[in-house]
């Protein structure tokens, strides 16, 4: 017991760090009425701002450049021949941070302040790619660490203990309690801080008053962002800084900020305190010689912030602030494809030609392609039909892909893998379609916190139960054997005597067409499961309820049955991707499955049009490894935050996806023969004539 003690005393750190963040989250929240899901992405750019100040004197700009040609757009400014001191440094990290309050205010988040629902929070993941992606092209995506700024020194032997507490753990602690209560303070007697509470309550009564909503929420966001770049840099004293590692802190943070239920700036440090402390606490449980084996340490952790999240979305989810806004625009549109099969053909033809024609490299990318398009299928199911915005879907491809090569393993060695993995070696059929129906069951228990959450707060959930799935499940090593968090090798699959995996031709070289018409048949298959939902009851049953519950709810909707079928349709759906993608790579690693695979294929979806299966195709031929990838890390990177830009533009502007600019065949030749109809030479003759005479007329 006296270890799990200290173990949490040792939480306090980390949970400082949770608070500062979730009292960003709640700042934000106060002046622009939107739930950042891109904290620890601001928390992470002013932390490189810190440490390259620290080792080199240069600072690396928030953009990258985009200008072809002999004109550079600069990257990179030297403010110093060499490293500098921690206050010069701390000076330029709070500089950036202001810098990037400023163009997530005014460039993202502003207008975004009135559109719907999954636009805020496609705008808010666009951003979060957009500064992960640079971060990586810019830092790499190796660990760093420095010396911070927090005091040196520890408690030694704390309440009679054995062990010691560093000073900069609970300085940092200490910090975001106090921080916390000044904030709350500041909105309770300045007068920023009460027209603040006003447009909380309400944007219009306040612009009534003569207040501008603009101006209040950039105030708010610049004091959100400089203190999320300030937690950034001091947990530098004990966090090792990652591009994904920092990003992914957003989700104990909101978790904290829940505490706070969104207003209460002390009550969110205080709560991001005691989630550090506790999460610390019960992974030291995991030490422990009567705790199961099938719990690790890490899965726990990440299982921690999932379970307060879901723990207030469900006791206080009802008493959330949720911002009035004087417009509001419309949901993406859904469109029901009444001749599927032309569409179905076309795609089926180009493949062919393209495993008869192209190279094995082509074929790898087919397979790629026609996989992320299935994935995407089970997103178009669940967010564009029934409105439910989730980032779990990898995730639960991921359950598949482990668990059907789990299912199919029998200990034997495959490749040059040294790690084997033990399982009852049921054939390739029955083991996938195991890891569906399990996959199934976990969309299911995810879906039940939508039957009380809706919007951004379900984004959050899923993003929570992607990381927390992706440790307990797939980083299992008690379950997938010593390889789990390295590399598990897939048995060749064999679907009732045929090859359908990646098979060695008489060359040496991988021969994937027998994977590729094997995933083009699923995808057919899925194309028309899904079109044939659409057109029937089920689908407009989700279509009302996305458009309004309770009016689903007063028609005789079942609105919680309806919105678990959803889950469990996209899980199985992106269970069979999982599977695919299994076959194709023939040894899993726990990175292919992690939270930001998710939100890219969301993002590359959303481009193309949630609702329509054109955005399907469009995100799909985009995607990484896809048919359109480029093969060098470089270019991959630039992808992803031109991605995360684009994200953002098609939220504000064109949330029904960029596919709808693109008028349908029949509508298009309908114009074309109405211009031909109405076209009289001769009219057209005299009309310029006229207007030639006109112009002569006017210069005499």
């Amino acid at each position: 017991m006296e270890q799990i003690l200290l173990l949490g005393l040792l939480g306090l750190g980390i949970g400082g760090f949770y608070g500062l963040l979730a009292i960003g989250v709640v700042v934000g929240h106060k002046g622009s009425g939107l739930i950042n899901l891109d904290q620890g992405a601001l928390a992470m750019f002013p932390a490189y701002a810190f440490i390259t100040m620290r080792e080199s004197g240069d600072v690396y700009l928030p953009w990258f450049d985009i200008i072809p040609g002999p004109l550079d757009l600069p990257e990179r400014i030297s403010l110093a021949d060499s490293g500098v001191g921690a206050p010069a440094a701390l000076a330029v990290g709070i500089a950036m941070s202001v810098v990037l309050g400023l163009i997530m205010q005014n460039l993202v988040f502003g207008p975004l302040r009135d559109r719907p629902t999954i636009s805020k929070v496609i705008g808010s993941l666009g951003a979060l790619l957009y500064l992960t992606s640079l971060s990586l092209h810019h830092f790499g995506a190796r660990a760093r660490n420095v010396d911070g700024i927090l005091p040196d020194g520890a408690w030694e032997q704390p309440f009679g203990m054995n062990g010691q507490i560093p000073y900069e753990r609970l300085a940092l602690a200490a910090l975001a309690i106090i921080v916390g209560a000044a904030l709350t303070q500041y909105y309770r007697w300045t007068r920023t801080g009460l027209a603040t509470q006003a447009v909380e309550e309400s944007e219009f009564g306040a612009a009534l008053l003569g207040y501008s909503v603009q101006r209040i929420a950039t105030v708010n966001w610049l004091i959100s962002t400089t203190l999320t770049g300030v937690a950034g840099i001091l947990a530098l004293d004990f966090v090792s800084l990652t591009p994904t590692r920092y990003t992914l802190f957003v989700i104990p943070a909101l978790g904290a900020a829940l505490f706070g239920n969104l207003t209460s700036s002390w009550m969110a440090g205080l709560g991001g305190v005691l989630l550090g402390s506790f999460q610390s606490a019960a992974a030291g449980l995991t030490l422990e010689e009567w705790w199961p084996t099938g719990l690790p340490q890490e899965g726990v952790r990440q299982a921690v912030p999932l379970l307060v999240i879901v723990a207030f979305q469900f006791t206080r989810g009802n008493t959330i602030p949720v911002r009035s806004t004087r417009f509001f625009d419309r949901q993406p549109t859904t469109v029901m494809t009444r001749r599927v099969w032309p569409g179905l053909l076309v795609v089926s033809a180009a493949a062919i030609v393209l495993l008869a024609t192209g190279s094995r490299v082509t074929e790898a990318k087919l397979v790629a392609t026609l996989i992320a398009a299935i994935l995407m299928l089970s997103s178009v199911v669940l967010t564009g039909y029934l409105g439910q915005i989730s980032l779990a879907n990898v995730a639960f491809a991921g359950v598949t892909a482990y668990l059907a090569t789990k299912f199919a393993s029998d200990g034997s060695q495959f490749g040059f893998s040294p790690f084997v993995t033990e399982g009852p070696g049921l054939p390739a059929p029955i083991a996938l379609f195991l890891g569906v129906a399990i996959s199934v069951v976990a969309g299911v228990v995810i879906a039940v916190p939508a039957v009380r959450i809706r919007g951004i707060q379900l984004a959050v959930v899923t993003l929570a139960a992607a990381v927390a799935a992706t440790a307990l499940v797939l980083g299992n090593e008690w379950l997938m054997g010593p390889g789990a968090r390295s590399n598990v090798t897939v048995p060749p699959p064999k679907w009732f005597g045929v090859e359908v995996g990646v098979a060695t031709d008489a060359s040496g070289l991988n021969d994937r067409r027998p994977l590729a018409l094997f995933t083009l048949a699923w995808l057919i298959l899925t194309v028309l499961a899904v079109t044939g939902l659409r057109r029937g009851i089920t689908g407009r049953r989700f279509l009302a309820v996305r458009a309004n519950e309770r009016a689903a709810a007063a028609a005789g909707i079942n609105v919680a049955g309806t919105k678990l079928l959803g889950f469990g349709i996209s899980s199985a759906i992106a269970g069979i991707a999982g599977g695919l993608t299994a076959y194709q790579q023939g040894v899993l690693q726990i990175t292919t499955w992690g939270a930001l695979a998710g939100i890219g294929n969301l993002a590359l979806l959303f481009l193309g049009g949630v609702g329509r299966l054109s955005g399907v195709v469009f995100g799909a031929l985009l995607t990484p490894g896809g048919l359109t990838s480029s093969t060098s890390s470089e270019g991959a990177l630039l992808r992803d935050a031109v991605a995360g830009l684009a994200m953002i533009a098609v939220a504000i502007f064109q949330p029904d996806g960029l596919t709808s600019l693109i008028p349908a065949p029949k509508r298009a030749w309908q114009w074309v023969r109405d211009r031909l109809a109405a076209y009289d030479p001769g009219s057209e003759f005299e009309a310029r004539a006229l207007r030639a005479e006109s112009r002569a007329q006017r210069r005499r």
